[in-house]
């Protein structure tokens, strides 16, 4: 397996991986190791808090799933979150569970956006335990209001023919 994308942001305090994995349990799990080991040198040891968000000592970092793919992003100085999606149009059969009344989104790639940056944000603030509707998303903008707050928070969007792939931080 090769790394298909490493990025790295804000002068190197925040690293983002993509790896290419089989399907199934095990093989996100190991997928996961691997691309952690790759992103930090070294083999880390996982743990989950009590709401099940993963943690490695020293860092804060948001891992997410979809089919043949790992994303991960961390990073020592800013709390974060990511979410990896394959492009499909059950996203508009299920938009109506995600999206608001004032988020009028009827494309695949809208929709897709605003799914992924959604969820996202609610790993990034994973302890307020966010629902979908107490989010708007401006998938032009790259920028989500999470409403209970009055904060915005602005994603970054990447996008391959296999996958798309949102995160952000604070």
């Amino acid at each position: 397996m090769v790394v298909e994308r490493i990025i790295t942001d804000i002068d190197e305090k925040i690293k983002v991986g993509v790896l290419p994995i089989e399907t199934g349990r095990e093989a996100e799990k190991k997928g996961e190791l691997k691309l952690l080991t790759l992103m930090l040198g070294y083999t880390p040891i996982i743990s989950h808090n009590s709401d099940g968000k993963p943690f490695i000592e020293g860092y804060n970092i948001s891992i997410s799933h979809t089919k043949g793919y790992v994303a991960i992003i961390i990073s020592r100085f800013f709390e974060v979150g990511v979410d990896i999606e394959y492009p499909a149009d059950r996203v508009l059969r299920i938009a109506s569970r995600f999206l608001r009344d004032d988020e009028p989104f009827n494309d695949i790639d809208s929709c897709l956006t605003a799914w992924c940056a959604k969820e996202a944000v609610y790993k990034l603030f994973s302890s307020d335990h966010l629902g979908f509707h107490d989010m708007k998303v401006d998938v032009f903008a790259r920028k989500v209001k999470v409403l209970k707050h009055g904060l915005i928070v602005k994603f970054v969007r990447k996008k391959s023919t296999n996958f798309l792939l949102t995160y952000c931080w604070r």
